[in-house]
């Protein structure tokens, strides 16, 4: 089974896609503050993060470039979620795999963690 480690800091979305990637098969950790996310992500054991790019007072650039700069955590995969007008340029600059807009349809998210994970 896939683990997935969701960081998001709003709840609803958060238990909502929790729900459904469990649905589909995949196992989910999540994480809501990220200031303990070194910790997480070498406790979760994922194959892929979904990395929401504004997670409270953090940014999720600062996340995505800690794993690939990291000899052991370098293969996850990351999929960059936001809504920001320069998300194709922060997505080059931190090297995640994808990138969803938000708001983003249930559908193409299922779709893209298929094709990921």
């Amino acid at each position: 089974m896939k683990k997935i480690l969701w960081i998001e800091d709003e709840a609803n979305v958060t238990g909502l896609v929790k729900v459904i990637l469990e649905h589909e098969g995949y196992r989910v950790s999540t994480l809501r503050d990220a200031s303990n996310f070194k910790t997480q992500l070498k406790e979760s054991h994922a194959d892929l993060v979904l990395l929401d790019l504004n997670i409270g007072e953090f940014n999720g650039t600062v996340i995505c470039e800690y794993i690939k700069s990291r000899s052991d955590l370098n293969n996850l995969l990351i999929i960059l979620i936001a809504a920001s007008n320069d998300i194709k340029q922060i997505e080059k600059e931190c090297g995640a795999e994808c990138l969803i807009i938000k708001p983003f349809d249930l559908y193409t998210l299922i779709g893209t963690v298929k094709a990921y994970a």
